[in-house]
């Protein structure tokens, strides 16, 4: 079929050359097909004759190559040929003196000679404080958590934040020697008793409410469980083990003294939370829970911390706000609420007029006896004059 293509359409040089390209290809690729032919022989020495598929390839590629070979209007490329005709002409051409352009150092590359290329773009070091900064606000702005949570979470910190609040209040009042100089200060500034009494009254209360705040976010455990529908027992145990376990490290603090207890309350809420990421992380609880828990956590620890400050001693030989302590300085002020003050005040009338006239009679005694040394200078002088 080719020789016949040949002698009908006489194609040029190019046209043949090209077309001896496509079918030494043929050739190469009717080859292989044959060598894929072959019958392998089994262990029986029996041969399995397989069908010789070509491959769907082959004829569009040969057809591909035939068509170039035929129909391409360009000579083939020869890179390595010298045009000489031109090299001559190029030889042959005077170059024009520019002896204005030309210098000692007009040619010659200078060692700090800077780059012809253009400047890269200097990378913003800013990006990344940006980056930090917003990813900083979304997490504080809890734009994914719904407002009813957000709304009750903040206002649950609230009694932790008066605690702590009034601890550093009548603390510092505690250390502060009164009454002070300034009437200012002295308008509200509280005395050392009732500064005492009211910092001992505000310690279960700031415990109190820590015990039950872990215990309920134990809870929450309980109750995502509850709402599942699809058994996981891995995910069941440990909610459940999260709601046993936090009451039971939370309600011992409430015997224990106080700077024990708010150390512990910290450790337990610190637990808590990572405790509520994980579960986050592992889709066991909503996406916005751990954001929420981390706000939460925050204010509560920045409230512990407070207050363990305020309990802390102020300066060189000031008083420890420990229970022991408030207690020895409260038992005083107990017991004078059963002392009979109508008694001791007569007796203190008594004993000041007692005093007032001993101080009388001192006073006339001494007037007295002025009076007789007075005359007794008068009748001395009258006798030596």
């Amino acid at each position: 079929m080719l020789s016949t293509t040949l002698r009908t359409a006489r194609p040029s040089g190019r046209q043949v050359y090209r077309l001896a390209i496509g079918i030494q290809f043929q050739t190469q690729q009717n080859a292989l097909l044959t060598t894929r032919a072959l019958p392998p022989s089994n262990a029986s020495g029996r041969s399995r004759i397989r069908p010789c598929l070509p491959s769907p390839s082959l004829p569009s590629t040969t057809l591909h190559i035939t068509r170039r070979a035929l129909l391409s209007t360009e000579p083939p490329l020869q890179p390595n040929k010298i045009d000489k005709e031109f090299e001559k002409k190029a030889g042959e051409k005077k170059l024009d003196a520019r002896p204005d352009e030309v210098t000692s150092s007009s040619t010659v590359r200078h060692v700090m000679e800077e780059s012809q290329a253009p400047p890269e773009p200097q990378p913003d070091v800013m990006v990344g404080l940006k980056g930090d900064v917003n990813t900083v606000k979304e997490t504080l702005a809890l734009s994914s958590v719904p407002r009813e949570a957000f709304g009750v979470g903040l206002a649950g910190t609230l009694p932790y934040l008066a605690t702590s609040v009034s601890t550093v209040y009548l603390s510092w009042a505690l250390n502060t020697e009164g009454p002070s100089t300034s009437n200012f200060i002295n308008s509200f500034l509280p005395t050392h008793d009732s500064a005492t009494y009211w910092l001992q009254f505000l310690e279960p209360i700031q415990v109190g409410y820590g015990a039950v705040i872990i215990s309920f976010l134990g809870a929450i455990h309980w109750g995502l469980e509850f709402a599942e529908k699809k058994a996981s027992l891995d995910r069941t145990r440990l909610r459940y083990g999260i709601g046993v376990l936090a009451p039971a490290v939370a309600w011992p603090t409430i015997f224990m003294p106080i700077q024990w207890a708010l150390v512990t309350q910290f450790l337990a809420f610190v637990s808590m939370y990572f405790v509520d990421s994980k579960a986050t992380t592992k889709g066991w609880a909503p996406g916005w829970y751990g954001t929420y828990r981390f706000v939460l956590t925050a204010v509560v620890g920045a409230a512990i911390l407070i207050s363990l400050v305020g309990r802390a001693k102020v300066g060189e030989g000031r008083m420890s706000l420990s229970t022991g302590e408030l207690m020895d300085r409260i038992r005083p002020m107990a017991a004078d609420q059963n002392r009979n003050w109508a008694k001791e005040e007569e007796e203190e009338r008594r004993r000041i007029q007692k005093e007032k006239e001993e101080e009388e009679k001192k006073r006339k005694e001494a007037e007295k006896k002025a009076k007789e040394e007075k005359d007794k200078s008068e009748k001395a002088e009258k006798k030596s004059g």
